[in-house]
């Protein structure tokens, strides 16, 4: 086995490519891990939209503007989802 050093504070490296594997099973994960956070801990719509733009800002970098819209909107629904599944 091959074993590749890591800076320490590589997090691009870390997360994506060996905590995920790619970049489209990473941003995937967080938008999950993002939607249950805000379910989990009751945020507002509002709250979840300002953060959930955040990370489309910040993730634009990497896909183009048709793949960041539906990951948004299937963000959305996981928050929709998740919301009503642990609220009752």
């Amino acid at each position: 086995m091959i074993f590749q050093f890591i800076q320490p504070l590589d997090l691009e490296t870390i997360l994506i490519t060996n905590l995920a594997g790619s970049m489209k099973i990473f941003f995937f994960l967080m938008i999950i891990i993002f939607a249950y956070l805000a379910a989990k801990f009751r945020m507002p719509n509002q709250v979840f939209l300002i953060l959930m733009a955040v990370f489309i800002v910040f993730m634009a970098n990497y896909y183009s503007l048709l793949y960041t819209l539906l990951i948004f909107l299937v963000g959305l629904f996981f928050y929709y989802v998740l919301s009503k599944i642990i609220k009752t």
